[in-house]
């Protein structure tokens, strides 16, 4: 599991509502769905619950990490082989799609898979049978199969990293799961969800985090998403001893007035996501509004005040202006 991580059922972030209603439809089906998100986003988390809410949960899940495939060794591990079918095939073995039978195959960080063996993954995906080594008669597989990725299928296949026929046949399933700087309302929940559980585990429970301490959380960017969060927070409360998680436990190289305040990250959160939204909306205020998933009156009202803000600093930038 993807150290730290939780799922948040309950999620303030739209984007992150967004993931958990396409989990639940994709759940109920045997599609091959693709996780996108950056690392410690909790792509293991949601793939588990995937598995847990279908039809299979009764049946394994079979985990594997793209990045330590070897590429000789691609079809003997998932597809399996017979005995003395190579030099070292000294049993017969039955493969990543044979074991996961009536469950999972989860296949970690795709983004790692070399496109020259993409199109054996795609003959499985789209006939459901397999051939393996040393055999004559394929196999049919009834796994099901889940993958995710750290970089985008569109980023992917830009760069040539993903084969344009796999491509469309992964594209149509997808599931974003945000970064944590995109959900910086869940941020106080998972903060206080994270210190009670690690606690727990150290013994050493009624740990508090005070205000200026949770300043600097919110006011961090957390390249590192919930997985950083989560080894900061375990690094703090193991070196405290005081019960308290002080500024310097959090961030070492900080001193207790070092952090930006909270209203200042706010403020520049807001303007980036707005400016991010105009662009990805086209400038259409309902499209906006939809993606955001605001209110008509709240979106409007803090639009109006980007806007603002944006044309005040675009004067500001003019030749001769101060």
């Amino acid at each position: 599991m993807e150290a730290g991580n939780a799922i948040m059922w309950d999620s303030g972030s739209a984007a992150y509502q967004e993931a958990i209603r396409k989990l639940h439809v994709y759940a109920r089906h045997d599609l091959t769905v693709v996780l996108e998100g950056e690392t410690g986003t909790g792509k293991e988390l949601f793939a588990q619950a995937l598995h847990e809410k279908s039809g299979r949960s009764d049946g394994p899940m079979i985990p594997v990490n793209m990045a330590g495939v070897p590429s000789a060794l691609f079809e003997s591990l998932f597809f399996g082989h017979r005995k003395g079918s190579f030099t070292g095939a000294q049993e017969t073995r039955t493969g990543f799609f044979g074991s996961a039978n009536g469950g999972t195959l989860f296949l970690d960080e795709f983004n790692s898979m070399d496109p020259e063996l993409q199109p054996k993954l795609l003959r499985v995906l789209e006939t459901r049978f397999f051939l393996a080594v040393g055999d004559v008669r394929p196999r049919q597989t009834d796994a099901r199969v889940i993958l995710a990725t750290n970089v985008p299928l569109d980023r992917l296949r830009e760069f040539g990293r993903l084969r344009e026929d796999l491509y469309f046949r992964l594209v149509a399933h997808r599931i974003r799961i945000p970064p944590l700087r995109e959900r910086q309302m869940d941020l106080p929940v998972l903060v206080e969800t994270q210190v009670k559980k690690i606690a727990r585990e150290f013994g050493r429970e009624g740990i508090t985090v005070p205000e200026n301490s949770l300043r600097a959380l919110l006011g961090y960017s957390w390249p590192g998403n919930v997985r950083e969060l989560s080894e900061k927070l375990r690094s703090a409360i193991l070196h405290s001893t005081e019960g308290v998680l002080t500024l310097p436990l959090l961030f070492p190289d900080s001193t207790e007035d070092s952090c930006v305040p909270y209203s200042v990250a706010k403020e520049k959160f807001d303007f980036d996501y707005f400016v991010d939204l105009e662009r990805k909306s086209g400038g259409d205020p309902a499209k906006g509004r939809r993606l955001s998933g605001l209110s008509e009156t709240t979106y409007r009202r803090k639009l109006r005040s980007i806007r603002r803000a944006s044309s005040m600093e675009n004067q500001k930038k003019r030749p001769g202006m101060p």
